[in-house]
């Protein structure tokens, strides 16, 4: 599954009203990160600049995004300095942002329906299926939560066995060592991503 497939479905799910029985813990965080974006995107009386800040808060809450920029960039993380991290980390973060929230008008009626939870060494892992009116095949969904503090934060998404975050790392080791391991190859490739979102934008 290509990565702008998994990025449509897991904006599908993050705009999936909650169903079903109330539930407790990590599967109560699923359901409220679902609809708090889904609040958000039915919000018709803001812009669409200012959703893109409310979603950004959104990621903020209740995405790991550091540790899931760091895993991203794998061993270049290390060799990397801090002042290059960082433009990375709000390269990836903008173009995650803009890349959701361009494609806020694909949900269309399906449900989120949780399956359960367990633990999974370092992860709590919620199993999920998308579920769609129209009569398509249940899609499943697993997130990869990772406990911080009280609350619980999504370390990665893995949908019909296919990881997100794999797979995007698998894209970005790819263009890096192309590059001759320079990380700011990646960090410009993103920056002229966000060019053309913008563009389309306007």
């Amino acid at each position: 599954m290509a990565l702008v497939r998994i990025l449509a479905v897991v904006v599908m799910v993050l705009l999936i009203p909650s169903a079903g029985r109330a539930m407790t813990g990590p599967e109560a965080f699923i359901l409220s990160l679902a609809d708090r974006a889904l609040a958000l995107v039915t919000d018709n009386g803001q812009s669409m600049a200012e959703k893109r800040a409310r979603f950004d808060e959104l990621l903020g809450d209740t995405f790991d995004m550091e540790g899931i920029g760091r895993f991203l960039l794998g061993r270049y993380w290390r060799t990397t300095p801090p002042e290059v991290q960082q433009e990375y980390l709000k390269a990836f973060t903008e173009n995650i942002v803009y890349t959701y929230t361009a494609r806020f008008d694909e949900y269309s009626g399906q449900k989120l329906k949780i399956d359960g939870s367990r633990e999974d060494g370092s992860f709590t892992i919620v199993n999920s299926r998308i579920v769609d009116p129209k009569g398509s095949p249940d899609v499943r969904v697993e997130w990869r939560l990772i406990r911080m503090g009280d609350s619980f934060r999504v370390a990665d998404v893995v949908i019909e066995g296919v990881s997100m975050s794999v797979t995007q790392r698998q894209e970005y080791a790819s263009l890096i060592q192309s590059n001759g391991g320079d990380v700011k190859a990646l960090i410009k490739a993103l920056n002229t991503q966000m060019t053309r979102l913008k563009a389309s934008d306007s």
